[in-house]
């Protein structure tokens, strides 16, 4: 690995590991009484952090699409809906989640600019190569952080602090 690889993996993983810092924090900080709950289906914190969580799962995978779900917590993705009182409890998604930050921490210190630069077989949707589909992940993370920090405004609850790159 070059100094250059090694310079453009460093950046990535400081990237997602901010980012990993914002969802730690969300895990821990919402309160037990808001996190399998809500008035909108859709943005019960829970049910944001698991679908990020899990979509880095898959999109860091080799396994090509439609073979990757895992039933975890008897949950079964592509089975439609998952009941709110379903999802995973705080203890459970903190643990998820470090177990996914390991694998992403991995796969991307790993990777060279060749390997980053070659052409997106298994998820074109998400670019024409590899660093495509890692700043597509990168992306999705944000967005749905995003829905969460909206959603706790609207319930009057703390949000989450942005984490930024201290100098």
């Amino acid at each position: 690995m070059t100094a250059e690889d090694e310079r453009l993996a460093d950046t990535l993983v400081e990237e997602y590991r901010l980012m990993f810092i914002m969802y730690e924090g969300a895990i821990k900080q919402i309160p037990e009484t808001h996190w399998k709950s809500g008035d909108i289906d859709y943005l019960i914190p829970a049910r944001l952090v698991f679908h990020a969580i899990e979509a880095a799962d898959y999109y860091t995978t080799d396994t090509p699409p439609g073979n990757v779900w895992k039933n975890r917590y008897g949950i079964d993705p592509e089975s439609g809906h998952i009941p709110a009182e379903k999802l995973p409890n705080q203890q459970q998604m903190l643990e998820y989640h470090q177990e996914v930050c390991g694998k992403i921490y991995a796969w991307l210190g790993g990777l060279t600019m060749t390997d980053m630069l070659v052409s997106e077989e298994k998820f074109p949707w998400t670019g024409p190569t590899l660093l495509g589909r890692i700043m597509y992940l990168l992306g999705h993370y944000r967005q749905h952080f995003g829905e969460l920090n909206a959603e706790l405004r609207r319930r009057d609850i703390p949000r989450i602090k942005w984490t930024v790159v201290k100098k």
